[in-house]
């Protein structure tokens, strides 16, 4: 029986739930890096606080960072077009408050988390903001079989400089609301379903016609095999509309959709120490106003845990899927990717982590004709992380990180280079 119950919660660590990055010395209830035993997608990874149970628990955190080209310039000479001289380089300091707090009562468990982070720039000190991230989780359960997951999340910050590079403060916000629930009605078989709501904002007028609500279904059923191991299919249909209409020639394009997909979904616990993870089939995306950004075909993403001793933990994983982007002139790239990460337990007090990842994203298949300069957004991302995470007592966390992103474009000249170094301190009470 606590087999079967430790499979059904794990429905509810799906990926396909809007799940915001999560900062520097912040917990939310559902982790960003569902059953990955070391991130690959979070560089650096994030210090995630579990909160004590039936507590609650305060936290403060201070972070000093160092990056050599904040804002993702090509060279100095694109620094010095926009009047900001040669030096591509800032240091960024974090100042962090936060409480988590954890309840449990019969049945039922209530999480939350409240993050504010007051965020300094030396040099660019028009992007100095407030970053604030909210959290609460309802996990309900109706009795030995029927449990399921109702929460809200909220994220406000600062748009990282990856598909947008001008020095203005361009404030992001993320809000979500979901509701989910699974029923065990046999030993091995589970149905669930899934309701997600979210919205996505800019403060920039530029930037406005990337504003998005959309609304998400899921319904799923699983075969739990006595090993441990899920196999399982599920259909999701998504509804995405765009108050703000993107300009394309002097005609006004609403980027709404729709988006139908049947996945395929198996975790085996192929040995032990090794876990394979499985998401992928058909899908469908229809636009609303230009059928030639509509998509049909499948996404894939496989993934593997290996834990050879009990010191080392190794993850991989390689996709194949579709992704939204924070760009104007296209709704979404076919992206190819790796990753490939690992975590060293080299003493009680010492972890180090080295993560790698490999992303090729194609626009061709969302371009508007003629919108100019489409086609030469096709470009590749490589990130590469290495991390130190100190802990001199249970209460205080040291976290020391170097970086490095790059970004080519494939059909031109161009991209981008950065190195960056992070020191992130926090002490929980």
């Amino acid at each position: 029986m606590n087999k079967q119950k430790k499979r059904s919660t794990e429905f509810f660590r799906l990926p396909w739930k809007t799940i915001f990055l999560i900062p520097m010395c912040s917990w939310v209830p559902v982790l960003a890096v569902a059953n990955d035993l070391v991130p690959t997608d979070v560089m650096p990874p994030p210090d995630v606080i579990t909160p004590t149970p039936d507590a609650i628990r305060p936290y403060v955190g201070y972070g000093i960072s160092y990056d050599d080209n904040l804002l993702g310039l090509e060279n100095s000479a694109a620094a010095q077009a926009m009047g900001i001289g040669s030096n591509l380089s800032d240091y960024t300091r974090r100042l962090q408050l936060g409480l988590i707090a954890d309840k449990t009562i019969s049945q039922q468990h209530l999480t939350a988390s409240v993050n504010l982070a007051n965020v300094e720039y030396d040099r660019f000190r028009q992007l100095d903001h407030m970053d604030k991230n909210l959290a609460a989780n309802w996990n309900w359960h109706a009795g030995p079989h029927v449990e399921g997951n109702v929460g809200v999340t909220y994220s406000q910050g600062l748009t990282p400089f990856i598909d947008f590079h001008l020095l203005e403060k361009n404030i992001r916000t993320q809000e979500s609301a979901y509701v989910d629930g699974s029923w065990q009605f046999h030993p091995s078989w589970r149905v669930r379903a899934g309701l997600v709501h979210s919205k996505l904002s800019y403060d920039l007028a530029s930037q406005q016609p990337a504003d998005n609500t959309q609304n998400q279904t899921e319904v799923g059923l699983d075969y739990l095999a006595a090993t441990g191991s899920t196999i399982g299919v599920q259909l999701r249909h998504t509804r995405a509309n765009f108050p703000n209409p993107e300009q394309d020639a002097g005609l006004q394009v609403f980027n709404g959709y729709d988006q139908n997909e049947i996945k395929g979904k198996v975790d085996w616990q192929l040995t032990g120490k090794t876990k394979l993870h499985f998401l992928g089939g058909w899908v469908s995306r229809t636009q609303d106003a230009s059928s030639i950004r509509n998509f049909s075909g499948i996404n894939s993403r496989v993934s593997a845990d290996w834990s050879p001793t009990g010191k080392i933990d190794l993850t991989v994983a390689g996709w194949r899927e579709i992704g939204a982007v924070d760009d104007l002139s296209t709704v979404y790239s076919v992206n190819h990717g790796a990753s490939i990460a690992s975590a060293w337990q080299y003493s009680e007090k010492i972890r180090l982590i080295a993560q790698f990842k490999y992303q090729k994203r194609d626009f061709s298949q969302s371009i508007v004709s003629g919108t100019p300069g489409s086609p030469n957004q096709n470009d590749v991302l490589r990130n590469t992380a290495l991390t130190m995470v100190y802990n001199p007592t249970q209460r205080w966390q040291v976290q020391l990180s170097g970086i490095r992103s790059t970004r080519a474009l494939t059909s031109t000249p161009g991209g981008y280079v950065n190195n960056g170094v992070m020191l992130n301190t926090r002490y929980a009470y």
